[in-house]
């Protein structure tokens, strides 16, 4: 259904009278809150896991070793040599900081020192290792983290719409997120990307027509598109996986923004989260990317609650080694608001990972709408956005100085936000054979890939002006708070954090200003 834009504006009135009454007073569910920071909390949700057995020892099974920066040839060699001793194919990477091995799961069990074990949880059935990871000191001294762990599938941050759609019928275009996010003056200076190469980690498949059909309705030019395997083509069911509409709208949003970049998009068969560890080893090994954008993620409660935080910690070096090279990360912050993974538990808060790294800049979500001139007419808090504090990574300094986190000592959630409500959602073309081509589409997962397009503009603009990559974008971002760089959002909440002036657990420093901002970063 759509709504006469002259109906429309009287209920976004309503609407912010609304959501001003809810931010002014105190979070509505803070009588209920579970704080994700009581270990004992987490400890507890483990119970949920049921053990089903042993895994088929002789099924394959791909994994990394992340190496710690500093690590030399010989000593990469020396754990590569470890590893071929229990009959496992080993590669590594030219910069000796990841080592690729796939065998059997004897033989990855025992290179590891571990057995592994099929566990359910919910309707989920996934397989993790008995313990922790248990290298030889001899070679576990050069280890920063490994994806042994086959561990759970990670979750897709995309929302299809779910009330009434506020913009128009088929989502916002191009030209619509241009006008209110005031980017045309950066497309009118001759910046639109080229030069700039995007990466995306995602799961699954895409289907090429699909991107092709979107760039053509839009009038986009073709942008260079490049889709990388990792970890095989075929499932643990030996199954081609179908398209899906996060990889493609991913890829859109990129294209959308900064229609003359190259977009690299990195896929895995499973959506498990030690393949993300594997999907970033192949990023950094390939290297020349302006930006990452991951829109998939899981509640650091989670890592908890399965076993599974070795997992986190070979991400995260994997990240870091991305970041080295002046990368951009960008990384949807979550669409369930402020509240923990409601698979574990009600009233729970939590960040999802790896939205909560501090090398990532986490993306949260807005709802927004146009005036009849294509700009904004207003836009407050999304409900959905990911927000909160973690319980893992302390606050980096770079936001350690800012007024308004809801924590003095870990990492804040979100940093920035751009349009993620669905009900005011960006146009996505999937399956296109069926009606209809088009719809909108939201979640944070289509706020990242956003992000990472505003930033491919960036690039170009330093580029131009004789400068090359920054050096820390989230330094370089919260450097811009309080400027005309960005719109600041103080109406809304993500149900227990407020949206008030300045920086907060909804929005982050607030959405950009892309002409503003990419002049001030150029």
């Amino acid at each position: 259904m759509v709504i006469p834009r002259t109906w429309r504006r009287c209920l976004d009135l309503i609407c912010c009278f609304i959501v001003i009454a809810l931010a002014s007073g105190a979070p509505s569910r803070g009588d209920a809150v579970i704080d994700s920071r009581s270990v004992q909390q987490k400890a507890g949700l483990s119970a949920i896991v049921q053990r089903l057995g042993s895994v088929d020892a002789t099924a394959h099974r791909e994994f990394t070793i992340v190496l710690k920066a500093g690590t030399n040839g010989a000593e990469a060699a020396a754990v590569a040599t470890y590893l071929r001793r229990f009959g496992l194919f080993v590669t590594i990477t030219p910069d000796d900081r990841f080592i690729h091995a796939s065998g059997s799961y004897a033989a990855a069990g025992a290179a590891a020192g571990v057995n592994f074990e099929r566990v359910k949880s919910g309707t989920e059935t996934f397989v993790r290792t008995t313990g922790p990871v248990q290298f030889p000191y001899a070679i576990a001294r050069y280890i920063a983290g490994s994806s042994v762990n086959p561990g759970v599938k990670v979750h897709s941050f995309i929302v299809n719409r779910k009330g009434v759609i506020v913009g128009p019928q088929t989502g916002y275009s191009p030209a619509d997120f241009a006008n209110i996010y005031d980017i045309n003056p950066v497309y009118r200076s001759g910046i639109d990307g080229q030069g700039a190469t995007i990466d995306i980690a995602a799961c699954f498949n895409v289907n090429v027509s699909d991107i092709t059909y979107f760039q053509s309705h839009y009038q986009l030019p073709g942008a260079s598109l490049h889709i990388v395997h990792v970890d095989g083509t075929t499932d643990q069911s030996g199954l081609i996986p179908p398209p899906d509409i996060e990889p493609t709208i991913d890829v859109e949003r990129v294209i959308a923004t900064a229609p003359r970049a190259s977009v690299n998009l990195y896929l895995v068969p499973d959506c498990l989260v030690s393949q993300f560890v594997d999907i970033f080893a192949k990023i950094d090994a390939d290297g020349g990317e302006t930006a990452l954008s991951d829109s998939y993620g899981l509640g650091e409660a989670d890592y908890a609650a399965f076993d599974i935080s070795d997992l986190m910690e070979a991400q995260h070096a994997a990240l870091q080694c991305i970041a080295s090279h002046d990368v951009a990360l960008f990384a949807a912050s979550g669409d369930n608001g402020s509240w923990g993974d409601p698979f574990l538990a009600t009233d729970f808060l939590d960040v999802n990972y790896p939205a909560s790294d501090p090398y990532v800049i986490a993306v949260g979500g807005t709802t927004v709408e146009q005036t009849s001139l294509g700009t904004r007419l207003f836009e407050y808090a999304w409900g959905g956005s990911g927000g909160g504090y973690s319980n893992d990574f302390t606050i980096p300094s770079w936001q350690a100085v800012t007024p308004g986190v809801a924590s003095g000592q870990f990492k804040n959630v979100p940093d920035v936000a751009i349009d993620g409500d669905p009900d005011t959602g960006a146009a996505v073309a999937f399956d296109v054979s069926l009606p209809p081509p088009l719809f909108p589409a939201g979640g944070t997962s289509a706020a990242s890939p956003t992000w990472a397009g505003l930033w491919a503009l960036v690039d170009e603009s330093r580029r131009v002006h004789g400068h090359g990559k920054l050096s820390s974008a989230p330094a370089a971002l919260y450097h811009l708070r309080g400027t005309a760089a960005f719109y600041d959002i103080t109406v809304g909440d993500n149900g227990y954090y407020p949206a008030h002036v300045g920086y907060d657990n909804v929005t982050g420093v607030g959405v950009p200003d892309a002409a503003k901002l990419v002049t001030a970063l150029q």
